[in-house]
C-alpha cells in the first residue's frame, strides 16, 4: 500500500530513533504517486488489449518516473527490489511484472533517502524499456568530487557556508534543522555561493542542508558548533600611573582572563577576574609607555573528576599610552584667568593657526575655545612651548578636563620656575571668545568660579 505523499513541496518529519540511525534529508516532491499508481492498476485490469495497455500504461509510467527520480532509496533496498523485478520478469508476464514493480515502489517511498541512481534494464520487452527503467545507485565518489560544503568562519555569532560545484547550478536553498520541532525547515534561498550566519547564538550546534533549487535534489549536510562568547575590553581611563579597563559581552559562569604587553614583548596573563566585574584597574604601569590588552574567556567544567578549562577566542587587543606626570607647584591653582583669543594676531604664528583652524570652536557653555574635547590654554614654558601639546588636569573636586596648549605665558610673568602667573598665582589661562562668556566670569574675572572648573589643581599629566 502506497503511503499517501502531498502534491507541494514538504520536509520529512522523522521520529528520533530513524533521526539517531540515519542522516535524514529534506526531499522535494513534485507529484502524489497516488493517483498514478492507481490509475495504471485500473488500466491493467479493465484492458484486455495488450496494445491498449501499452498506449495508455506509456503515460502513466512517464509521470511516475519524474516522481520516483527525486526520491531517495537506500542502496540495500534497491538491492532487494531489483532482486525481486528479475524473478518476476523471467516468471510472469509483462503486466505482472508491472505490479510487482509498483508494490516495489510503494515500498520505496517510504523508506529513508539515500544519494544517487543511475538506469539499468532487466529483460524489460524493447517497446516498454524507456518506460521501465529501474533506478540503481551509483557510487558516491564522483559526487563528492563534483561538490563540496563547508562551514567556515565560525565564532561565537556568526559563520559562513560555502560550496563550490563543477555543474552549472541556477540557485540553491539553504534549509536549517529545528531541533526542537525534529524537522527541517526553510531557511533562505540564494544564487550566491556562499551565505553568512549572523546572531547565531554562543556554544550551539547548528545543521544547514543545501538544495539544488530548480531540481529539488540535497546536494549536501554541513553541521558546525559555534564558540565561546568573546569579551570585549575598552579603555576607559589612562594615567601616567595606571589604566582603567572596561569589561563587557561575558557570559554567566565564566571568567575572563586579561592579558598584557608592552612594545616588542608577548602577552603575559596579569588577571583573572569573575563575570559580575565590569572594570579592572592595571596599576603595574610605568609612565609615557604603550600598553596592548586583550581578553579571553575561561569555563572550568569537571570531567571524569578532573577539571578542564575552555577558553573563547582572544578579543580585539586595545591599546593606550600612559601619560607623563608633570610636577605642580606650592601656588593651588584655584583661580584660573583667561584672555581673548582675537588678542592673538600674528597670522603666521602657530597661535594664531591654532586658534583660528577649522577644528578649532567655541563651547557654548563657556565661552572657551575648544580643539575635539581639549580646552584651549596657556602655560609656563615649565609645562611645554609646542603648540598643539595636550594635558589632562585633575582638580580638587575630582573632575577631569583635557587641554591644549594654544599659548606660552611669557617668562617674565611667571615664577622663578615658570610654573604660574606672579600675579593672580594662575596656572592655566583659558583663551575665550569674547561676545561668549559667561555673566559670572565677566564681573568676577575667575574662571574657576564656573563648576566644571572649581577647585584646586591637583594634578597636570602630559598626553604623549
Amino acid at each position: 500500500m502506497l503511503t499517501q505523499l502531498p502534491s507541494v513541496t514538504e520536509f520529512h518529519r522523522i521520529s528520533p530513533a530513524v533521526q539517531e540511525s540515519q542522516t535524514i534529508l529534506p526531499v522535494r516532491i513534485f507529484t502524489s504517486p497516488r493517483n498514478i499508481c492507481n490509475t495504471i492498476i485500473c488500466r491493467l485490469q479493465n484492458l484486455s488489449s495488450a496494445q491498449l495497455i501499452h498506449r495508455h500504461l506509456s503515460a502513466d509510467l512517464t509521470n511516475l518516473k519524474k516522481y520516483v527520480i527525486t526520491q531517495f532509496v537506500t542502496k540495500q533496498l534497491q538491492k532487494e527490489i531489483i532482486a525481486i523485478i528479475r524473478f518476476v520478469i523471467k516468471s510472469v508476464s509483462v503486466i505482472t511484472a508491472v505490479l510487482f514493480v509498483l508494490l516495489s515502489m510503494s515500498v520505496a517511498f517510504a523508506k529513508t533517502p539515500a544519494p544517487t541512481y543511475a538506469s539499468a534494464s532487466f529483460g524489460v520487452p524493447d517497446e516498454m524499456q524507456n518506460e521501465l527503467e529501474i533506478l540503481t545507485p551509483v557510487e558516491d565518489e564522483t559526487q563528492q568530487e563534483q561538490f563540496t560544503l563547508q562551514a567556515t568562519d565560525v565564532t561565537s555569532t556568526s559563520a559562513t557556508l560555502r560550496w563550490s560545484s563543477e555543474q552549472i547550478v541556477l540557485g540553491y536553498s539553504i534549509c536549517r534543522f529545528n531541533v526542537i520541532k525534529n524537522e527541517w525547515e526553510p531557511f533562505i534561498d540564494t544564487p550566491e555561493t556562499q551565505y553568512k550566519f549572523v546572531n547565531l547564538k554562543p556554544q550551539t550546534t547548528y545543521k544547514y542542508c543545501l538544495i539544488n533549487s530548480a531540481t529539488g535534489d540535497l546536494l549536501g549536510v554541513e553541521e558546525f558548533t559555534t564558540g565561546m562568547r568573546v569579551p570585549s575590553l575598552k579603555v576607559t581611563e589612562t594615567h601616567s600611573d595606571s589604566v582603567k579597563l572596561r569589561i563587557k559581552n561575558v557570559e554567566k559562569n565564566t571568567k575572563v582572563n586579561i592579558y598584557k604587553k608592552a612594545e616588542g614583548e608577548k602577552f603575559e596573563k596579569i588577571a583573572t577576574v569573575s563575570a559580575n566585574k565590569k572594570s579592572y584597574l592595571d596599576k603595574d604601569v610605568d609612565e609615557a609607555t604603550t600598553y596592548y590588552y586583550k581578553a579571553k574567556a575561561v569555563v572550568t567544567r569537571r570531567k571524569n573528576g578532573k577539571k578542564k578549562n575552555k577558553m573563547s577566542a582572544a578579543s580585539k587587543t586595545v591599546s593606550t599610552t600612559t601619560l607623563k606626570e608633570l610636577g605642580l607647584p606650592k601656588v593651588s591653582g584655584r583661580l584660573k584667568s583667561f584672555a581673548y583669543y582675537t588678542a592673538v594676531t600674528v597670522k603666521s604664528s602657530p597661535q594664531y593657526k591654532l586658534l583660528n583652524s577649522k577644528e578649532c570652536y567655541t563651547d557654548p557653555e563657556t565661552g572657551v575655545r575648544m580643539v575635539d574635547d581639549c580646552y584651549c590654554v596657556a602655560m609656563g614654558s615649565y609645562y611645554g612651548s609646542t603648540m598643539g601639546t595636550r594635558y589632562r588636569v585633575t582638580f580638587s573636586t575630582g573632575t577631569q578636563i583635557n587641554v591644549i596648549l594654544c599659548d606660552q605665558k611669557a617668562n617674565i610673568h611667571t615664577d622663578k620656575n615658570n610654573q604660574y602667573g606672579k600675579v593672580y598665582k594662575d596656572i592655566l589661562e583659558f583663551y575665550c571668545e569674547k561676545s561668549k562668556i559667561p555673566s559670572i566670569i565677566r564681573t568676577r574675572g575667575n574662571y574657576g568660579n564656573l563648576e566644571i572648573f572649581s577647585g584646586d589643581i591637583v594634578r597636570i599629566e602630559q598626553y604623549v
